[in-house]
């Protein structure tokens, strides 16, 4: 029999409108994303795979549209209602700014809200099992995505944004340069972030040096920084942003003008001659205490605004090395880190910096020693030394004899950070000491004071700073060209 009419709109199991690009798309990140793939095949919820496809093209499409009801077949209407609730949240959408089109990101927010739904899908299709009475038979893989209740819906959305916002500035920040990033490869890529999100302190830390990176570049494009050029003579040339101020009067003179513009062309305005002051980078050695009282909190604060700290020498084109130390006993961790380093290398460093861990007692000597050999090797002359701890350890006589004669020769500035305890032995080799309490109230604002006092060339040796307290009068800049509090 024969129907005449418009046709009737197309049945789908898709709640997102997409195209052949997008599936293709999900596709080609699937076998790459091992995390999603693994998740996929161990749940036996049905339309799982729906789902999932649903949820990456609602991250990943720079348009997003949702079917009506009528295109969507009676087994997915609860996909589409789990989806129309989660586009109308402005939760969605903050976490869409860091996946529109970027399969990798797309695949890691897929897999982590993925996951949070599934188990809170499982347990909302087991709760109605335990009653007995006699119910009106319904499609359980329609319903159970209603049992997702909204307020749930943004708590899961929110924390995978939280959580791909951290990893995502982590991997762009060590990168080889802007936009490096998107050149990884995306196995690579996708298992360096997962890696990061599933690890609760690498979570942490990546955070954190999120925090930090920004306070610091803050702190580094803040005016009064040193002047990397110098007048030494006055010539003869074309170059009008060095030109004297007598030569410009001319421009502001009507009848003067074309006489200006004529030695513009013919390169004889008088101009200022500058001598650019090519120095050599100083290397920069971070000594993190990986002992077991540094567990928790200390240990990512250390890392975090270590890392922060690395990052801004790179950018200087400054050499950095990571000592990670614990007691005598234990082998030290040296990650060496390069600006010529490619972007898989950085992130490998950074990795490893993060995720390594010792525990057990702790020893100065040692990776004290290992920066003096270190330097005397390379015999290179202006180094950094940033030194983080939370115990107490005698250094011998003999040794602190040693590092001053290496300080002096080798131009070594030591700041170090002691957490709860007082700087007796480093009081003797430091020319700055921090002090924070075990709450690292004021962890944040040291952070960002390393920015520009350890990284500032016109530093002030041997002279202490004062413990930092929190609040809004904490300073987050050290101008050593004004004098102290207590200086007149």
């Amino acid at each position: 029999m024969a129907v005449f009419g418009p046709p009737g709109p197309a049945i789908s199991r898709s709640a997102i409108v997409h195209d052949p690009f997008d599936k293709e798309a999900f596709e080609e990140i699937l076998p790459k994303a091992a995390g999603l793939r693994l998740l996929l095949n161990e749940t036996e919820l049905p339309f799982a795979k729906e789902l999932a496809f649903d949820l990456f093209c609602s991250f990943y499409k720079y348009f997003v549209k949702l079917r009506s009801s009528a295109e969507i077949a009676p087994e997915a209407k609860g996909n589409r209602d789990l989806l129309g609730r989660a586009l109308d949240l402005r939760e969605h959408e903050k976490l869409r700014a860091f996946t529109r089109l970027k399969p990798a990101e797309t695949a890691l927010a897929t897999e982590l809200v993925l996951d949070a739904l599934l188990q809170d899908i499982a347990r909302g299709t087991q709760a109605p099992e335990a009653s007995t009475e006699r119910q009106e038979p319904t499609d359980s893989s329609s319903e159970s995505p209603k049992s997702v209740t909204t307020q749930r819906l943004r708590e899961v959305l929110k924390d995978a944004r939280e959580d791909l916002q951290s990893v995502t500035e982590l991997v762009a920040a060590w990168s080889a340069g802007a936009g490096q990033e998107t050149r990884l490869p995306s196995e690579l890529k996708l298992r360096l972030m997962r890696d990061i999100v599933r690890n609760p302190r690498l979570r942490m830390i990546a955070r954190l040096f999120g925090r930090y990176r920004r306070l610091g570049l803050r702190e580094r494009t803040l005016p009064a920084m040193r002047a990397s050029q110098e007048v030494v003579d006055f010539v003869q040339g074309g170059d009008v942003a060095r030109a004297l101020a007598g030569e410009l009067s001319s421009f502001a003179m009507e009848e003067r003008e074309d006489l200006f513009y004529s030695k513009v062309v013919t390169r004889s305005l008088l101009i200022y001659e500058l001598w650019r002051r090519e120095e050599e980078p100083r290397a920069v050695y971070l000594c993190i205490d990986n002992s077991g009282s540094m567990a928790g909190e200390k240990e990512v604060w250390a890392k975090a605004s270590a890392l922060a700290l690395a990052h801004l020498a790179l950018a200087e084109d400054r050499p950095v090395e990571v000592v990670l130390f614990g007691d005598a006993a234990d082998p030290l961790r040296i990650v060496s880190m390069r600006p010529a380093d490619d972007s898989s290398t950085r992130l490998e460093k950074v990795l490893d910096v993060a995720s390594y861990f010792l525990g057990g007692g702790t020893d100065f000597v040692k990776p004290l020693s290992h920066v003096l050999d270190a330097i005397e090797a390379e015999h290179h002359t202006g180094n950094d030394l940033l030194f983080v701890s939370d115990g107490l350890c005698p250094i011998p006589d003999e040794f602190v004899r040693r590092f001053r004669e290496a300080k002096a020769r080798y131009d070594l500035r030591m700041t170090s950070v002691l957490i709860g305890e007082e700087p007796f032995a480093l009081s003797e080799i430091s020319d700055t000491i921090h002090r924070l309490d075990e709450a690292l109230e004021a962890g944040e604002a040291l952070a960002a004071h390393f920015a520009s006092a350890f990284l500032e060339r016109g530093h002030e040796s041997g002279r202490a700073v004062r413990p930092l307290r929190p609040g809004r009068g904490t300073p987050l800049l050290f101008d050593h060209f004004l004098p102290g509090p207590d200086e007149p």
